[in-house]
């Protein structure tokens, strides 16, 4: 018997998640459906990236996050890097250029040349599917 694969894509304001779902059609893969929208994928919102690394940081603090081992990657520096984004990432608060505009406080992790692509990604992981399995979310 086969697990089925449910692959959960981040959707934008472009159609490249349902290019991603047209060009994987494999059976036993499916795509999380927005409910919402019924688009294919997950919208963040900054109320979104805020209950993401909430969860997370509770998570983590529980020692509810594990990587099994071995882990499938091509690059061997993945779990070093994702340390690295996790111990960056955090809020960064940015003062409105002009007295007229507002003041930033934005989740980020992106300082210098560093990216924050995998934290990004175990923060959507944990998220969606924690949200999708109390909702019941249907994957197609």
């Amino acid at each position: 018997m086969a697990s089925q694969i449910v692959v959960y894509v981040e959707r934008n304001l472009g159609f490249e998640a349902e290019h991603h779902k047209r060009a994987i059609n494999v059976r036993g893969v499916a795509f999380r459906m927005d409910p919402e929208s019924d688009r294919v994928g997950f919208y963040t919102s900054q109320s979104t990236k805020h209950g993401m690394a909430m969860l997370l940081n509770t998570m983590l603090r529980e020692q509810r996050v594990h990587v099994r081992k071995p882990v499938v990657t091509r690059d061997t520096s993945c779990l070093a890097r994702l340390r690295e984004q996790l111990n960056i990432y955090g809020y960064q608060y940015k003062i409105g250029p002009t007295p007229f505009t507002t003041d930033k406080c934005v989740l980020s992790g992106k300082v210098g040349s560093m990216k924050d692509d995998l934290c990004i990604c175990l923060q959507a992981a944990c998220y969606f599917t924690e949200i999708d399995h109390r909702r019941n979310v249907a994957m197609r």
